[in-house]
């Protein structure tokens, strides 16, 4: 066993920027004002970054043509990339969206609507979701067992109807509970998904309207609209587009150039998000293979081709044309490297996530910086050293008492139905220093950052947890 204080001193040593949060005494609206809404982008980074915001833009008109959405697009690419697509659920994730632009959050008609880039390349059975949600203590699936490996940036069009699933369901709910679906499922039942050609889209439109019922109804006029969208989509046309049109950047010599994919192969290899990170054949070469059958397939790249060894994917020839036209037609999927290679290290976006997120993202960042050293790539590699990728926003933001006084966090459909964020408890969650948010999620921290061989059990109190929410 570790005591609470010993897993901090462990997580510090590992991870020396998480290790300064847990002693951040900064309140949560200040720290998302100071480290989160501000960023003075290089002018560079600030025209690269309009083609891609117009290319977020053009999706979000498509599937709301008329909704009154006022997306602020002048804030630049400050994002938060830490959740997977799908219905809002996950505590954590729900809460790193608000804290993305907390100091602003009930300021909508100062600064509009925003937007977050959620991760489509993960199945409908990930950790987060395990193909369903989260409510009153019980977990409620709303996916087929069959399609759990499926993933939801590929899944079809589909009936979401948690009254269905809830009869299936070996759970017991309560009038009070049934009640609440049934509200719940008349909101999802009257949205318009006329505009969406897969179920990707209509978690888009589904999170749009869920968001809004979070809040108490007196204040959800002021408060901004969270757009969730599903990345993968906009990033896999915008690079099927760019790769043809720009070649004089590292994503382009980092696939087409051999003396510099070389390099490239060599310095990410073991860093996550890139490959080899968890033994050998892990991960995938700059991008997964799919076939239609709704799974992801790893690729490695021999000679001048992509190839996936099990033969599940037809062999890719590494050329702007080739893998342009593999991008279109769906079979190539942007891996974790390829994604930030061009959405921060090229494009310069303030990213956000959570423990892992901010540990693997700053690796990646020193590889770039590696490669770019050595080929004399002295103007990019200035840009990449000022790109932030070391962005914190996941923190739970929904907390109850039981009946006997602990204090326990809520899911998203348990906010809803609570009705919990009034004006005066966002006020006063905003004063809470933000150290205290790091504590409910120790072991999460705690397990993703300490090397395994030094890793025990915690032992900890509600009352080391919950310091700072005694208010509650």
């Amino acid at each position: 066993m570790v005591t609470f204080a010993k897993a901090i001193e462990q997580i510090s040593k590992a991870n020396p920027f998480v290790g300064e949060l847990y002693h951040c005494d900064e309140p949560l609206s200040e720290y998302a004002k100071n480290r989160i809404t501000h960023c003075d982008f290089d002018p560079v980074h600030k025209e690269r970054q309009k083609s891609y915001l117009e290319a977020i833009k053009n999706k979000i008109n498509k599937l709301f043509p008329n909704e009154d959405l006022r997306v602020n697009y002048d804030e630049g690419m400050i994002v938060d990339t830490s959740d997977h697509h799908f219905i809002l659920n996950f505590p954590t994730t729900l809460g790193a969206h608000m804290v993305t632009r907390f100091d602003t959050l009930l300021k909508r008609k100062e600064y509009g609507d925003y937007f977050v880039l959620d991760c489509g390349n993960v199945s409908l059975g990930n950790p987060l979701t395990h193909r369903g949600v989260e409510f009153a203590g019980k977990h409620l699936n709303l996916f087929p067992k069959d399609d759990k490996n499926k993933l939801i940036s590929r899944y079809p069009l589909y009936k979401l109807d948690f009254l269905e699933w809830m009869r299936k369901s070996e759970n017991k709910y309560s009038d009070d509970e049934i009640k609440f679906l049934e509200k719940l499922q008349k909101v999802i039942d009257s949205i318009d998904f006329s505009t969406c050609e897969r179920f990707s889209d209509q978690i888009v439109k589904i999170n749009y309207h869920l968001w809004q019922e979070m809040f108490a109804p007196e204040i959800r006029d002021d408060v901004r609209r969270c757009v969730t969208l599903e990345h993968d989509e906009i990033l896999i046309n915008y690079l099927a587009d760019f790769i043809l049109k720009n070649q004089d950047n590292h994503i382009f010599k980092a696939l087409f150039n051999p003396e510099f994919r070389i390099e490239v192969l060599k310095e990410f290899n073991g860093v996550y998000g890139a490959w080899n990170y968890s033994g050998e054949n892990t991960g995938t070469h700059f991008f997964w293979g799919y076939n239609g059958d709704g799974k992801e397939y790893r690729l490695e790249i021999v000679g001048d081709k992509l190839i996936n060894k099990e033969g599940k994917v037809a062999d890719i020839e590494l050329s702007p044309e080739s893998i342009s036209k593999a991008l279109k037609d769906g079979i190539l999927i942007p891996a974790i490297f390829t994604k930030f290679a061009l959405v921060a290290f090229y494009l310069g976006a303030k990213t956000m996530g959570g423990p892992g997120q901010t540990e693997y993202t700053e690796k990646l960042k020193q590889a770039w910086i590696r490669v770019l050293e050595k080929f004399g790539e002295d103007k990019e590699l200035e840009l990449i050293k000022k790109v932030n990728v070391l962005n914190y926003n996941c923190v739970d933001l929904g907390f109850y008492r039981e009946g006997e006084g602990k204090i326990q966090k809520e899911w998203a459909l348990d906010m809803i139905r609570s009705q919990r964020l009034t004006r005066e408890y966002l006020e006063k969650i905003g004063q809470v220093s933000f150290k205290y948010f790091l504590y409910p999620i120790i072991q999460i921290c705690y397990y993703r950052m300490t090397p395994a061989a030094e890793r025990q059990e915690v032992e900890y109190t509600d009352k080391d947890l919950f310091q700072g929410f005694d208010w509650v």
